[in-house]
């Protein structure tokens, strides 16, 4: 059984799929992943043929001991037949647990391959619309999983043996068929109509599932402001209003299905008596043997028994479609990997150019960067200041690929920042960003950006930071565990960590986001060794700040204005600028204080 399932490629391209040759369009993705396994469906297709011949064992077996048996009073024919009987059924059990092992496999080994894709699909979907969950997909892959490897999706195979066990019965006497047709034709008419009654509530139960979900998940990682400010009960009344909505439908479709279940049941039974008082009347009239009635009578309940359990197994079978509906159009719209034309660039010099740079944020139509232009030379420390707004954030998301540019360009060494690879981004870009986040996991597995951490690499990150005496003053020194989020640590630690994690293993086009938001004098200050380091190294890094102690250590200074670059010179000039106000504005004043500890640079535009 190990040889019978082929393993999946580990990538299944959208682009690459083969046509339907009815209609000429592309297979869609999980359905592309299935076919892989077309010959453990036919494996499994095959074994439930031979189950549902071997359900025939007991009212064949009836069938001869009141024919056969009861009338020659043979013992040795008895023996026989239940020796027969007995052997089949322990075939019937064998082979039922084959075709459910092997369908177990096929869904674990479906899941396990298509998790890769799934996830890289929701990560790509998430920062092209900026989603709060990115986890659903994945959970919807667990559910189409866990619904192939459940027993009752052999409900769906053993479904058109229907007709094939009504002709049997059609094969005793056309009077029994005729019964059994009906009452085949009644419950398969009950089984759509269970389709139909339950599509719409299960549908918005799912809609209405997946929002609530989306709003606890995203507030949760707020707890702390959810406590401090008291909004927990604000909070839970949303979430609420969406669950019992989602709870109500759910409900709706239950009372529908179980109200269709139980007719269901009723009617089968009542056509078991039927069959059974047709078969007796027909005894009577000598047109049957009691043998027969008894036999027809178990292989009706054999016909109906897979109807019933398609009914049971339907709220199962809706969610799985509407999950791999979800699946598919993930893959559709985001599963081409962008990495797979990528080329193996060399490690670059540093010179970053922009040209008419434009960008949309993500889920947003209005452009939050416009017609940037400038060019960074290899080596150079650049500052990027302006007001709260004014696009320095999103410039800087721009310049490491987060976002890409809806207009103009933006090139590193001449390539195309959306050329760079996830694995040259891993080797040859570093990033703290303004929020900062760090993942569940050690201080030495987050600072090696969650690759196996080399200690030399690491230490040497973390000294470069200034965070080295920090991390081993932790009581797990560089193995300390980090909760989700960063938890266990200050943020002002978190930041240290995370500038330590962009400084790995040597980068060479470095930004850093407001990298001085949370650390205090001694951080500021190791921070400012770090600035003069990545001078010294010919690191091009783009700083972030408004500091005036970290912008005179950079070369330039660009500042940000509504989304437009309106000012970009060598660092004395662009200060320069700034302080020839403020100097006429002291002007007659009386002689100012000592100057105080460096206070923020405030950017402020007048017409």
């Amino acid at each position: 059984m190990e040889g019978a399932i082929p393993p999946l490629p580990a990538r299944v391209n959208v682009n690459d799929q083969p046509k339907n040759s009815e209609t000429e369009r592309p297979v869609t993705p999980l359905r592309a992943a299935l076919n892989q396994y077309r010959g453990g469906f036919a494996a499994i297709a095959g074994f439930s043929s031979l189950v549902n011949i071997l359900m025939l064992v007991s009212p064949v077996y009836m069938l001869q001991m009141y024919d056969r048996v009861l009338t020659s009073g043979s013992g040795e024919t008895l023996a026989m037949l239940t020796l027969i009987a007995v052997f089949l059924l322990v075939c019937f059990g064998f082979l039922e647990w084959v075709r459910q092992r092997l369908m177990q496999r096929i869904a674990l080994a479906l899941g396990l391959n298509m998790a890769n894709d799934v996830l890289a699909s929701a990560f790509r979907s998430n920062l092209a619309s900026q989603q709060q969950s990115s986890t659903q997909p994945v959970r919807d892959l667990d559910s189409i999983r866990q619904f192939m490897g459940s027993p009752t999706i052999f409900a769906f195979f053993d479904i058109p043996w229907t007709p094939i066990f009504t002709a049997v019965i059609f094969i005793f006497h056309p009077l029994l068929g005729a019964v059994a047709t009906f009452g085949a034709l009644v419950i398969f008419t009950l089984g759509m109509l269970a389709e139909f009654r339950s599509r719409l509530p299960m549908r918005a139960a799912a809609i209405e599932g997946l929002q609530s979900h989306q709003l606890l998940e995203s507030s949760m990682r707020n707890s702390d402001a959810l406590k401090a400010m008291g909004m927990f009960e604000g909070l839970m009344d949303r979430w609420r209003g969406r669950h019992r909505r989602s709870a109500a439908f759910q409900s709706a479709a239950a009372g529908r299905l179980s109200a269709l279940l139980a007719s269901t049941k009723a009617f089968r039974f009542s056509v078991q008596v039927g069959i059974l008082g047709t078969g007796a009347y027909l005894v009577l009239q000598g047109d049957l043997t009691p043998g027969m009635m008894i036999a027809g009578s178990i292989i009706m309940g054999r016909a109906l028994q897979p109807i019933e359990q398609g009914i049971t197994a339907w709220r199962g079978f809706v969610g799985a479609r509407q999950a791999w509906r979800r699946v598919n159009a993930l893959l559709e719209g985001f599963g081409a990997d962008p990495d797979a034309d990528a080329t193996d660039l060399p490690r670059p010099e540093g010179r970053v150019e922009a040209e008419n740079l434009s960008t949309v944020p993500p889920g947003g139509e209005t452009p939050v960067v416009r017609g940037v232009n400038f060019t960074l030379q290899p080596g150079t420390l650049t500052g990027l200041i302006g007001p709260s707004g004014s696009g320095k954030s999103s410039l800087a998301s721009v310049m490491m690929g987060v976002w890409p540019p809806s207009e103009g360009a933006l090139r590193l060494d001449g390539a195309s920042i959306d050329g760079w690879s996830d694995y040259l981004r891993l080797k040859h870009f570093g990033y703290l960003p303004q929020t900062v986040e760090l993942f569940e996991g050690t201080v030495a597995e987050n600072i090696s950006r969650l690759q196996e951490p080399e200690a030399e690499a690491v230490i040497a990150a973390a000294q470069m930071a200034g965070c080295h005496d920090v991390i081993m003053r932790l009581p797990g020194n560089y193995s300390s565990p980090i909760g989700a989020g960063g938890r266990g640590l200050s943020a002002g630690q978190r930041q240290r960590v995370a500038l330590a994690r962009a400084l790995y293993d040597d980068p060479a086009f470095i930004v850093l986001d407001e990298p001085d938001s949370n650390l205090d004098s001694e951080g500021q200050e190791a921070l400012a060794q770090v600035l003069d380091t990545l001078r010294e190294r010919r690191i091009t890094t783009v700083l972030i700040t408004h500091n005036i102690r970290l912008l005179r250590r950079v070369d330039r200074i660009g500042v940000m204005n509504e989304g437009q670059l309106v000012n970009f010179g060598p660092r004395d000039e662009v200060l320069g600028q700034f302080a020839k106000p403020k100097a006429q504005a002291r002007a007659g004043r009386p002689a100012q204080q000592p100057a105080g500890p460096a206070k923020p640079i405030q950017v402020k535009y007048t017409q």
